[in-house]
């Protein structure tokens, strides 16, 4: 049953486009259902001008032959009748939603992208590929896939089309081009000109530009989009030193970000769809890939966390996008990714986020890596890098490999231009009790603040290597 102060949060957003957040917060406080709309500082505002410039940039782009990636999935399109019927429809439903008078602003504007038809979404892909994450009229396009879509993916046809593997396997193809296009010389475009882009006062403000190593002393700094993306810290003691480095009584995170929620008693099996979008062991621990379903079978994954605890965050643009171990012990097993979703949303409708409303469902249901960590005394740790978005490329460092001995603070792997969100899982230790909370002892909430700002950053940080739990003994 939704209270009456939900209701009224999302009648809100439906009036007014845009999220109250305050209003948010407080209802946060009693329910544990997450409003839609929910941004992280990936994407200008709903409606803003420099989203209408974007569609504008993207949409009226002159068009070419397509390149292979996109040429596969036009033939994937024209070859399947259900994926064809799906794309079709998707851009019928967008047209509805434009006309809805409902979605319009006071001046009667549209707000949303109008993706005509077939050739239209797929012209922009085509464009978006030699497009790196960049600044319009000072307001971060961090994910112009995303931004692009948020006039179909939530759309009932848009929603089943992004969860099906076969179109998901083709939309892989087509941001592991991206992606190397953004590990390529001509992706640093927003780095050659001091004062503008990525090198603006506010832009170097947000990732606080003097913490970093720079490929290069002069412009444009770094060699690529990736190079930036990926950067290493100057001196990382200083900047983000570890907690407790030699006892692992002491939790720590694994990667800079913000606190999305917390959960403990985590069940093998639940309803992760519904209502509270409950954690759900057996589909996050699970692969459609056999070979790597035998070795999470093997390993017996979910009964070894059944009962533990979950602790997830989630990056904004400007973090550090770099993975630390995060307790001492060895690695179980050689790591690797899990193909998954990467435009589906489960919370609708989301005209102006990057799926982050859907952060709990897409633990289970998204492209993950799979890490798992063996301790003498503390347990298993579970850690679970999610790719969003076209933020989907996931690497593990080469030193992570079966029986590999790890400390507090190794390199365990990378976002390259890829992920964000983090999912750490913990086992639930008999006389133990694993208390979520700072240096400071002051507690996490389950459910903190959601992020205000342009920096997408929420009420409560979560440092890499610094302190985000304790365990206690406790009495049987």
């Amino acid at each position: 049953m939704i209270s009456s102060n939900h209701k009224q949060v999302k009648q809100e957003a439906k009036n007014n486009l845009n999220v109250d957040f305050k209003s948010a917060d407080k209802e946060m406080e009693i329910s544990t259902q997450y409003p839609c709309n929910l941004q992280t500082g990936w994407i200008p505002e709903f409606g803003s001008a420099s989203m209408q410039e974007f569609f504008t940039i993207v949409l009226n782009k002159e068009r070419k032959s397509y390149v292979k990636c996109i040429e596969d999935l036009n033939d994937l399109i024209k070859n399947n009748e259900v994926i064809k019927y799906l794309v079709d429809n998707a851009c019928k439903e967008n047209a509805n939603i434009i006309d809805d008078i409902n979605l319009k602003n006071k001046k009667g504007n549209v707000e949303i992208p109008r993706i005509k038809n077939k050739e239209a979404l797929l012209n922009a892909f085509n464009t978006l590929l030699t497009h790196a994450p960049a600044f319009v009229d000072d307001e971060l396009v961090g994910l112009p896939f995303s931004a692009l879509l948020v006039g179909i993916d939530p759309t009932l046809s848009g929603s089943l089309l992004f969860r099906l593997p076969m179109f998901n396997e083709k939309m892989s193809v087509i941001l592991k081009d991206w992606n190397a296009f953004l590990s390529t010389a001509e992706s640093n475009t927003g780095f050659r000109v001091e004062g503008e882009q990525w090198l603006s006062t506010k832009a170097k403000h947000q990732y606080e530009f003097p913490l970093w190593k720079k490929d290069f002393k002069e412009l444009p700094y770094w060699k690529s989009w990736n190079s930036f993306f990926t950067r290493e810290f100057n001196n990382a003691n200083i900047s983000r030193p570890i907690a407790a480095r030699n006892s692992n009584r002491i939790a720590i995170c694994p990667i800079d970000g913000s606190l999305f929620r917390w959960r403990c008693n985590i069940s093998t099996n639940d309803v992760f769809w519904c209502k509270d979008m409950k954690y759900s062991l057996s589909d996050i621990l699970s692969s459609p890939l056999k070979e790597q379903q035998d070795l999470l079978d093997e390993y017996n994954l979910v009964n070894i966390f059944k009962g533990g605890y979950i602790f997830q965050t989630y990056l904004n643009p400007y973090n550090y996008h770099r993975w630390w171990v995060p307790v001492n012990g060895e690695v179980l097993f050689t790591p690797f990714s899990i193909p998954g979703c990467f435009f589906h949303k489960l919370v609708l409708p989301d005209f102006i986020g990057a799926t982050t409303a859907s952060l709990p469902y897409l633990a289970q249901v998204n492209a993950r890596g799979v890490i798992v960590f063996k301790t003498d005394n503390y347990g298993h740790v579970c850690c679970v890098p999610l790719g969003m978005s076209e933020v989907s490329t996931l690497d593990f460092d080469a030193g992570m490999k079966k029986g590999a001995a790890v400390m507090k603070g190794d390199k365990m792997g990378t976002f390259n231009y890829g992920g964000s969100s983090f999912v750490t899982i913990y086992e639930k230790i008999p006389g133990k009790e694993l208390v979520f909370e700072n240096e400071n002892g002051i507690k996490y909430k389950h459910n903190p603040p959601l992020p205000m700002g342009s920096s997408g950053s929420g009420g409560q940080d979560t440092f890499i290597g610094s302190q985000i739990g304790v365990w206690e003994t406790v009495e049987h």
